[in-house]
């Protein structure tokens, strides 16, 4: 597949277009011009601009002059820094080799840059990005991406801004777009805009949750190009028999099974009251292990076993000896205490507990495995 790719450069208020060197340019790149700039006066059919904001108007604009134009692959720069033609030959030349794919850069590390950046800038977006959608970006805030038009044509973008770019990973990943990683030299992040207000951290927090959330409910995401081979593998709330049957064969390797299991048991002793089920969903969709090994083993600390074992080992850390009088007077009256000793006590039970149930269920596992193992051969030798 032959790839063009349409590079649209969106200069601030009060900044003239650079001076691009059209020649310096990779085969399959070309320049788009005439595209409004967030700022500038619009021009006829260009929805209003919002000052340092890139809208997602204005990128769906941005890909329909470049489908006008035969592009396949957009790439949008808020500006042209001097010694980013190296870089837009590395991207251009993955692309050209994955073209399928959304290709991303990924900035050298501070330690090798001199360049002290916030543990925010990569850490935290890296693990959102890990919780919403399993997949691992080493710079999920690198500016540098050149986007297949048809992610840019066929999602749903809502977002401006800072947000703009990431709910573009997340419903890429979520419509199975492969994502290609290059190594590149400018320091270039998504724009964040104006100095931030007091609401608009918490409305990036509240919307990172929001797709954390959505991530894990049992209705199927928005899909580019549907699947042949994973029509009957997708869990939707329409179809229960066949979700469960999905879910039950996801990730179902002996050492998987394990870890799901151990997980489930590890965060059912903890005092998570009324959460256990989301927190343990949340955490086996960002691991990536078995919901229903998950959940089915943490069943093992439902009350008054474990919760109980966990506050006599609390008590105990606490008085060196162990409760024996159960009364409205410790029970009732001093409940904040028996909570604070059952927190107490599952951080030493928790471990113990999950290595126990992960190593028993790494034993049936292997077993199991071992014997549906068994069967094939006689069966294909029966045969």
């Amino acid at each position: 597949m032959t790839t063009r790719i349409a590079i649209v450069v969106l200069p601030g208020p009060g900044r003239a277009m650079p001076t691009i060197v059209k020649a310096d340019l990779p085969p399959n790149c070309f320049i788009v011009e005439g595209i409004n700039p967030p700022g500038a006066t619009p021009t006829q059919g260009d929805p209003p601009a919002v000052p340092g904001r890139l809208l997602g108007t204005h990128l769906r604009i941005a890909a329909t002059r470049a489908r006008a134009l035969e592009a396949t692959h957009i790439m949008v720069l808020r500006h042209w820094p001097p010694a980013i033609m190296p870089d837009i030959q590395k991207m251009a030349a993955a692309c050209q080799a994955h073209p399928d794919a959304l290709v991303i850069g990924y900035r050298p590390p501070a330690w090798q840059t001199g360049l002290r950046r916030r543990w925010t800038g990569r850490r935290l977006p890296r693990f959102w990005l890990k919780m919403q959608t399993g997949r691992h970006l080493r710079d999920p805030f690198c500016a540098l991406r050149i986007y297949p038009l048809a992610v840019i044509e066929n999602l749903r973008i809502y977002q401006r801004g800072t947000m703009l770019g990431a709910e573009i990973l997340v419903k890429s990943a979520w419509a199975d777009v492969p994502f290609h990683e290059v190594a590149v030299d400018a320091d270039l992040s998504v724009h964040h805009g104006e100095p931030s207000s007091l609401g608009e951290p918490v409305w990036r927090f509240l919307l990172n949750v929001h797709y954390a959330l959505r991530s894990v409910l049992p209705v199927p995401h928005r899909k580019l190009v549907p699947d042949a081979d994973q029509a009957g593998s997708k869990v939707s709330v329409w179809r229960p028999m066949r979700s469960l049957r999905t879910l039950l064969r996801e990730n179902t390797s002996p050492t998987q099974l394990a870890l799901a299991a151990a997980m489930g048991v590890f965060l059912g002793t903890l005092p998570l009251i009324a959460c256990h089920t989301l927190v343990i969903i949340l955490a086996a969709n960002y691991f990536r292990l078995n919901k229903v090994a998950a959940l089915a083993s943490s069943q093992l600390c439902m009350p008054p076993v474990v919760p109980a074992l966990c506050i006599e080992t609390g008590y105990f850390l606490r008085h060196g000896r162990f409760l024996t009088e159960m009364s409205l007077e410790t029970l009732g009256y001093q409940a904040l205490e028996r909570l604070y000793e059952w927190l107490l006590g599952s951080l030493v039970l928790a471990p113990l507990l999950a290595i126990l149930i992960g190593g028993m269920t790494l034993m049936l596992a292997r077993l199991a495995a071992r014997s549906m193992a068994t069967v094939r051969n006689l069966g294909s030798g029966a045969g």
